[in-house]
């Protein structure tokens, strides 16, 4: 026994040991100090930062440990992203390099990682029973919240209407989506009350100003794009930024919004105020300061039918009224959530609750519009930051863990399989940031020669692409945690939190479904809509023969067969998913390399497609598009 000991003690401390040998003092000493200096710094650091554990001790008491893929530090999201660079680039940025940096350290993937793990709580009553409704987060939920307002996510695309700056920032979309794509990188929580806040600015900057002024003058506009995040539950114009909300959904109707049965009544017509009684099912982040609501006006008291033919109106519902006072706005729980924990998910009723209509009387569908069109496109392009971090967490282990006498990145198969995971991430953000780019080209008329098409094509580009992107989540998510093996099962590792992610953004803001129907709509409806989409496409005609003939499937089933309206509906998801992929394709062919552009067709629109991931034709050149993964120079 004590032999063993002896002998353990001695493996431990071996480089003591070793160290006893060696004949200059003076060497020893010098060699000590630079050691403890070097320690000294790794110590200040973890004090400054969150960090991974230091010096964890490799020799256990029955083996060594080894072939172990050591923690991931620091990434540069952007310099890293090929397909991000391909349309971010030095003219059109902003401060997307900048934040990539920032947020790619251990620091910031902890932050997310704590924010999750201690998720919201809800207070309905202060320590004397009266109700106040709030909801308190972990200290890593606010942190992520200040980093996202402070490279203003929500505000970047329409700071140029703010009275203090006349440039229309000609990008500004584009920025907004390249940011919460890195975002989402770290933690997708936020993003929420974030992308609520971005996509709910047009509607109140066209419509607020004609409600009364009481309520203009309480609710100061130019604060929601504030860079400022302000967590206290104040009314508006104490604070220093504000975040906006919405909630639509109830419980008999989800998306069907016109079964809604809660109820408007008007309280001052001049002011355009009124009295909400009613419920949502579904309202996240209830501490922004104020929500866009659809509700049915009603006459009067007595009337138990909406004095409509079943269309809502839209209404803005602020946490805090005119007079200072709390507005009536009852949280009766928080969701506990299969993922996306960090965020608060509630369940919210109306009672005498005042709300100011925006837009038309009976015409909230097309008022709030607006802002959907915008959280649907940051759907799409949050699930593509998810896609993007389970490869570059796959591609980490890939390139650190050995297998049979190799590093996995160098066994075929798995290489073929992060090559396939490869093709997917990166036809995804191209096109969540090539529909940022239509934004942009409608929002701030420019880069764009016939607004009207553009407009059009933004339309239908944005269902496309929030139905294919968020359905192609959950599957690829579940393969790179599975490229990981076990060590992707557990909780400390990042792929869990991403892969209960996954299915979250196919649901929110329309499932799958209701994608579909959405582009059957707006094809029938704006005609003008397929044409945008067929002229884009006509561009790279002759391209790639695989590209070729499935354009000309999808144009046999759309323009060519007179299918009735129930066949059409039917084979929606076939249609909106062909029409996803050609359009991925043709954005591949026009700006990245060919074996990228051709390893996309084939493996995607080729008669020799697989069905699983790393089930690749054979003529996809997998050594060239390797060096395309993440970490290539190491």
């Amino acid at each position: 026994m004590k032999t063993m000991i002896r002998s353990r003690l001695f493996s431990i401390n071996q480089p003591v040991f070793q160290r006893t040998i060696v004949t200059k003092t003076k060497n020893i000493i010098n060699n000590e100090k630079e050691q403890q200096g070097n320690m000294t710094e790794e110590y200040l650091a973890s004090s400054l930062s969150l960090q991974p554990p230091q010096r964890p001790l490799t020799q256990q008491f029955t083996h060594q440990v080894t072939n172990q893929v050591p923690p991931l530090n620091r990434i540069d999201l952007y310099e890293t992203d090929l397909a991000l660079r391909e349309f971010v680039t030095d003219a059109n940025c902003g401060q997307i390099k900048q934040m990539a940096i920032e947020l790619g350290t251990f620091h910031w993937f902890e932050q997310g990682h704590r924010a999750n793990r201690y998720v919201p709580t809800l207070h309905q009553f202060d320590r004397y029973g009266q109700r106040i409704d709030e909801v308190q987060f972990h200290p890593a939920y606010h942190d992520l919240m200040h980093m996202g307002m402070r490279y203003g996510v929500h505000s970047v695309a329409w700071e140029s209407l703010s009275e203090e700056k006349t440039e229309i920032n000609a990008y500004g979309h584009l920025q907004h989506a390249a940011a919460l794509y890195i975002l989402s990188h770290i933690e997708a929580g936020v993003g929420c009350p974030l992308s609520m806040t971005y996509a709910g600015y047009p509607v109140l900057h066209r419509y607020l100003h004609k409600t009364g002024s009481e309520l203009t003058n309480s609710f100061p506009l130019d604060k929601v794009l504030s860079r400022k995040y302000d967590r206290r539950c104040l009314p508006a114009t104490f604070k220093s930024g504000l975040t906006i909300g919405m909630a639509m959904t109830e419980k008999q109707g989800g998306s069907d919004v016109r079964a809604n049965t809660t109820k408007a009544y008007c309280d001052n017509a001049n002011e355009k105020r009124y009295i909400l009684i009613g419920h949502k099912w579904f309202c996240s982040a209830p501490m922004c300061d104020g929500f866009l609501v659809l509700a049915h006006i009603h006459n009067d008291d007595t009337s138990t039918k909406p004095s409509s033919s079943g269309i809502p109106s839209c209404f803005f519902v602020p946490r805090w009224l005119p007079n200072g006072e709390r507005n009536p706005f009852y949280i009766q729980r928080l969701k506990d959530k299969l993922g996306n924990r960090s965020n608060a998910s509630s369940e919210i009723e109306f009672n005498n609750t005042q709300g100011w209509l925006l837009g038309k009387e009976h015409d909230g569908v097309k008022t709030i519009i607006e802002m959907v069109h915008g959280t649907r496109l940051d759907s799409a392009v949050g699930s593509a930051g998810l896609i993007r971090q389970g490869l570059v967490q796959a591609t980490w282990h890939a390139r650190h863990r050995k297998a049979f006498g190799r590093l996995l990145i160098d066994q075929p198969l798995m290489k073929q399989v992060l090559v396939d995971l490869l093709l997917e991430s990166e036809a995804a953000t191209a096109l969540v940031m090539y529909v940022a780019t239509l934004f942009d080209a409608t929002y701030n008329k420019s880069n764009s020669t016939n607004i009207n098409e553009t407009k059009a094509f933004a339309r239908i580009a944005t269902a496309i692409a929030k139905f294919w992107i968020c359905k192609r989540t959950p599957e690829s998510v579940a393969e790179a945690l599975e490229c990981l093996g076990g060590a992707g099962f557990v909780e400390e590792s990042n792929m869990p939190r991403i892969y209960r992610e996954a299915p979250l953004n196919s649901i929110w803001e329309g499932s799958g479904n209701v994608m579909c129907l959405d582009i059957l709509r707006a094809m029938k409806k704006s005609p003008e809509s397929l044409q945008a989409y067929f002229s884009f496409m006509k561009e790279t005609k002759g391209a790639n023969k695989h590209l070729d003939a499935a354009l000309e499937r999808v144009k046999k089933s759309l323009l060519t067969e007179n299918f009735s309206n129930e066949i059409l509906e039917r084979h929606a998801r076939t249609l909106t998913t062909q029409l996803a992929l050609c359009l991925q394709a043709s954005l591949l062919i026009r700006r990245f390399p060919e074996a990228m552009s051709n390893a996309f067709c084939s493996s995607r629109l080729g008669p020799n497609r697989g069905s699983i991931f790393g089930d690749l034709p054979m003529d996809i050149d997998t050594d060239t598009l390797v060096k395309r993964l993440p970490f290539g120079s190491m």
